[in-house]
């Protein structure tokens, strides 16, 4: 089983706008950084990434080709298995909320596991809890008397 997070982003009437994102090694981000940014329009991290390239290969005049071959290995495995928290971050800046962390084994089974709490909790809601009051304000007191 993996985890999956649920960000879901409120758009006009009744509809919700659900996105899953499963937390896992991304190939795709440690091999090729470029298009999946592309691919997931996320061109802040885009840049931030040539913005890393272009100083790593300025580090390569001081540190050497050997030793800058394996800082860049060592780059592309942590972006990819961060791949799925820097997606998350960019979700939540374009207004996405964090609702839930399902697990489950893919991400339609995580989506319905998800849709199906979310509708199981308003059908069920329960009962507003009774407000405690005092049986008589301060100024409301009756009269009593001394025996």
């Amino acid at each position: 089983m993996r985890l999956y997070s649920i960000y879901e982003k409120a758009v006009d009437g009744d509809e919700d706008e659900m996105v899953v994102v499963a937390d896992k090694f991304h190939w795709l981000a440690a091999l090729l950084t470029p298009i999946w940014c592309i691919v997931h329009l996320m061109w802040l991290e885009l840049l931030a990434y040539v913005g890393v390239a272009f100083i790593l290969g300025f580090v390569t005049f001081f540190v050497g080709e050997d030793a800058s071959w394996w800082i860049g290995i060592m780059v592309a495995i942590l972006i990819g298995l961060e791949a799925s928290s820097i997606r998350g971050r960019f979700l939540e800046r374009k207004g996405y909320v964090l609702k839930a962390i399902v697990p489950s084994s893919s991400n339609d089974d995580a989506a319905y596991r998800y849709l199906a709490t979310r509708v199981f909790a308003q059908k069920h809601k329960p009962a507003p809890a009774p407000q405690p009051s005092a049986p008589f304000l301060s100024a409301e007191r009756p009269e009593t008397s001394v025996l």
